[in-house]
């Protein structure tokens, strides 16, 4: 009870000393005042799900603008995808090939998010830090304490371990682009 009660001050304390400048941060780059709000939200409710892998106290201004950053980014990305796919489906090319892959990539992305709950958690961490918040490496060896190599050892791992697990469901057949365009189910109690 009393570590949550310190997490939720620590959560206050962040929001208190934050909120403003990263709703500043953000309308600079949205240019729209909802939209802000909503990002907002975002950037806190993902610090408070990830205010227990924050090491370093003295870095936590980089942390929480890293989160914003990544937000608005995906922001940015989805709103691209949701353009892109309006277009195609304007355009009558809803069964184009690169309708289909894209669609194949979002799945995929799905899958592979259930499957990194399975990671042993020092891979969930660094996958996490890493591949989602967009952390460098050597940051992630500073914050976890150990060495870089120790950190690039662990992200790799975790990739490989994911891989694995999404080969060892549904192979995926990819382009020379890393895109897929096919997947063969071969384990019925699979979640693909």
């Amino acid at each position: 009870m009393i570590a949550k009660n310190s997490n939720i001050a620590r959560f206050n304390q962040i929001w208190l000393q934050f909120s403003h400048p990263v709703k500043d941060f953000i309308k600079k780059q949205t240019h729209d005042s909802d939209i802000s709000d909503d990002l907002l939200q975002e950037v806190f409710i993902k610090i408070h799900q990830n205010l227990h892998l924050l090491r370093e106290e003295e870095k936590i201004a980089g942390w929480v603008f890293q989160i914003a950053r990544n937000t608005v980014l995906n922001y940015f990305r989805s709103q691209k995808k949701a353009l892109e796919n309006e277009e195609k489906l304007l355009n009558g090319n809803e069964n184009s090939e690169s309708f289909k892959e894209n669609h194949l990539n979002e799945l995929v992305e799905i899958w592979l998010t259930e499957f990194k709950k399975e990671l042993d958690p020092k891979y969930q961490e660094a996958l996490q830090l890493v591949d989602i918040e967009g952390i460098t490496q050597t940051e992630l060896a500073n914050r976890l304490g150990i060495s870089i190599s120790g950190a690039k050892s662990r992200v790799q791992r975790g990739r490989e371990q994911l891989k694995q697990k999404l080969i060892d469901c549904c192979p995926v057949k990819t382009d020379l682009y890393g895109n897929i365009i096919e997947i063969r189910s071969k384990n019925g109690e699979c979640i693909c």
